[in-house]
């Protein structure tokens, strides 16, 4: 069961939203589901969001659950949901259908932590191809 609060056509961060995401990486079809807004994009109306979805089966996911909210909840049919804060994408805030809640200020804030460092971490080095080394010549 999910539960919405009507709104205005204001978002703000913190902000959870029913919206349309990419429902595959290299899907066009787009499913309606929550999303984490983060912060206005630089394109006029445009809102920068995380994915949250009901299962924690990747790293680096964050779980809210009722507490986590100032206002409103998501879903009593899950004891958490779970926010990628490495799945990012943004979204026309014309397309939001309905707002869900408020996360606090301190969940906010570890989200941001774990994107921050995630943008901070160095890129690993691809692993090197032994494919070209030949092997040393006899002396």
């Amino acid at each position: 069961m999910l539960i919405l609060i009507e709104s205005d056509a204001f978002y703000k961060k913190g902000d959870i939203v029913d919206a349309p995401f990419p429902y595959q990486e290299d899907s066009e079809e787009e499913k309606y589901r929550p999303v984490l807004i983060l912060a206005p994009s630089l394109i006029k109306g445009g809102l920068i969001c995380a994915f949250i979805t009901s299962k924690s089966r990747k790293d680096g996911v964050i779980a809210i659950s009722a507490k986590d909210f100032k206002e409103g909840m998501l879903s009593t049919d899950y004891e958490s949901s779970y926010i990628q804060p490495s799945t990012l994408y943004t979204l026309n805030s014309k397309v939001i259908r309905k707002k869900y809640g408020t996360l606090k200020d301190e969940k906010l804030d570890e989200v941001v932590k774990v994107l921050v460092n995630l943008l901070q971490k160095q890129p690993e080095s691809p692993p090197t191809s032994k494919a070209f080394e030949r092997p040393k010549k006899p002396f």
